[in-house]
């Protein structure tokens, strides 16, 4: 069986699983439409793939060797295909545009779903499939140019175009009232995108009183029913936000933006807002007494002084 039909069966079985009112079949929904995503995108790389070798570029291990008239070709070494990193790298030095932020955001959905699934989820399931939609349709037309409607065929395409639609306009409503309030810090704004619910892991939150003070806002899930506080899960959505910047910055010999507070122990201490977004501490000393070089949250401890400066003062103190 070809790869693209391998993909089309794996999102048609996909959307099946959803429509099913068995709860144990909604994580094989989201495993097989994600697969079914992959597959088209490893589809692609072998209709790029050489005439002689069509399944070269969908290798994990490429090598070039001489061929028969000594001339330097490539081959694939070994049965491992390419992961979800060698794709991108392949499309990227390839010019083949997809939309990676929405896809790393049904994968993690994914991986979370299949620790942490209940029967109380179902939008969280329901947000994979619609914004698979727009992956799949896109997919299928502007890269392997075929008609998204005639390929999965037609009750498979209404379910999915139907589940886009609602889920698009209920997220909708839901985001309006989460952008009504005043969130106060630039760096929570931007982490909004990650706000979840804490019990069923939906992203349809809302903020039903826009009255409320930062940092004491109460959620409502419109998923679940579950009622919340953004204190609540306001250090995985900075986490969320920042650990990639974090990891980057780290390997590359700088600081991470973000550090465990003092004040609350909550990992929301933001440098650039110079304040810890949860409990809104901030530094009572910003730079040293003696030297006047800036402080950080480590050199509080020290009342006033630079690491250096109250190392050189203990000295005084102990002669």
């Amino acid at each position: 069986m070809s790869i693209i039909q391998n993909a089309i069966d794996s999102i048609q079985i996909g959307v099946e699983d959803f429509e099913s009112d068995d709860d144990r079949r909604s994580v094989s929904a989201v495993r097989n439409i994600a697969a079914g995503i992959l597959l088209l995108y490893k589809e692609k790389l072998c209709q790029l793939s050489p005439d002689g070798n069509k399944e070269l570029l969908i290798k994990q291990n490429i090598r070039p060797v001489k061929n028969e008239n000594g001339d330097i070709v490539f081959e694939g070494k070994g049965h491992k295909t390419v992961d979800v990193q060698s794709i991108k790298e392949r499309f990227g030095s390839l010019n083949i545009s997809v939309d990676w932020s929405r896809f790393e955001e049904i994968n993690k959905l994914r991986n979370d779903l299949e620790h942490y699934y209940t029967s109380e989820s179902p939008d969280a399931v329901r947000e994979i499939v619609a914004k698979s939609f727009l992956l799949i349709r896109d997919f299928l037309s502007e890269h392997l140019g075929q008609d998204p409607q005639e390929t999965l065929g037609n009750e498979c395409w209404a379910t999915l175009l139907e589940v886009s639609d609602v889920y698009s306009a209920e997220e909708k409503a839901c985001r309006a009232t989460i952008y009504a309030v005043d969130w106060k810090y630039n760096t929570v704004k931007i982490a909004l995108k990650n706000l979840r619910c804490n019990q069923c892991h939906s992203s349809l939150i809302q903020a039903p009183y826009s009255e409320d003070s930062y940092p004491t806002i109460n959620l409502h899930c419109k998923s679940c029913g579950h009622d919340f506080c953004f204190d609540d899960v306001i250090e995985q959505c900075i986490d969320d936000s920042l650990a990639g910047e974090a990891i980057s910055s780290v390997m590359d010999g700088g600081d991470s933006p973000y550090d465990t507070c003092h004040e609350c122990g909550k990992c929301t201490f933001i440098h650039e807002e110079a304040c810890c977004v949860a409990c809104e501490y901030e530094m009572e000393y910003t730079s040293c007494e003696i030297c006047d070089e800036p402080l950080g949250l480590d050199d509080q401890c020290n009342e006033g002084k630079c690491s250096y400066c109250q190392y050189k003062w203990e000295k005084v103190m102990a002669e």
